[in-house]
């Protein structure tokens, strides 16, 4: 049996439920292959806060405890409004959908949370946070992918409340990865 000495974790708030209503008409909105573009599964969908990478075994409870006492933000509301890609138009590597309202409210909470967990991030260099929820990724070596049906695509926003925030595991799989919350913190 494998000892596991260390985790893959990131901080996010969990949002599958709210965009399914859209997800299946925004990936039918691209001619594609299936294998072109690896979409992510709805129990997946989340917004990512902070990827802290790998981080030991023995740090989770300490990581956890700095978290829940001082994560004190309100519960505050969100709308999910348009499509783009990571990192260009020109390269689309990452399809996502962009948060309109709340993100103010959002850029805080990141940037909290990032005071709270720099001495359990591994190496990772500081990235410029643009709040978004991933739905797809495009297969590397695939490079004739009209994205413009899914930039143009055009749906009525999505309001929800961002009432929690979420530890969790991420383990890389053969066929993708897989999330599992390992805590959730409320907001007030």
């Amino acid at each position: 049996m494998k000892v596991e000495l260390e985790k893959r974790l990131f901080i996010g708030i969990p949002i599958g439920r709210e965009i399914q209503p859209i997800f299946y008409d925004i990936q039918s909105s691209l001619k594609h292959h299936s294998e072109q573009i690896r979409w992510v599964p709805p129990g997946n969908i989340h917004i990512t806060l902070s990827f802290l990478g790998n981080v030991p075994m023995d740090n989770i409870p300490k990581l956890t405890k700095v978290l829940k006492y001082a994560v004190n933000l309100n519960y505050f509301r969100v709308t999910i409004e348009k499509t783009g890609v990571f990192p260009s138009e020109k390269n689309p590597k990452i399809l996502w959908l962009g948060v309109a309202n709340g993100k103010e409210e959002m850029l805080i909470l990141h940037k909290q949370i990032e005071k709270l967990v720099v001495s359990f991030k591994t190496g990772r260099k500081k990235e410029h946070f643009i709040p978004h929820i991933t739905i797809g990724r495009k297969a590397q070596h695939y490079r004739n992918i009209n994205f413009l049906p899914f930039l143009k695509y055009v749906y009525s926003p999505i309001e929800f409340d961002v009432n929690s925030v979420a530890l969790y595991e991420s383990r890389l799989l053969h066929k993708g990865s897989k999330y599992k919350v390992l805590t959730k913190f409320l907001l007030n």
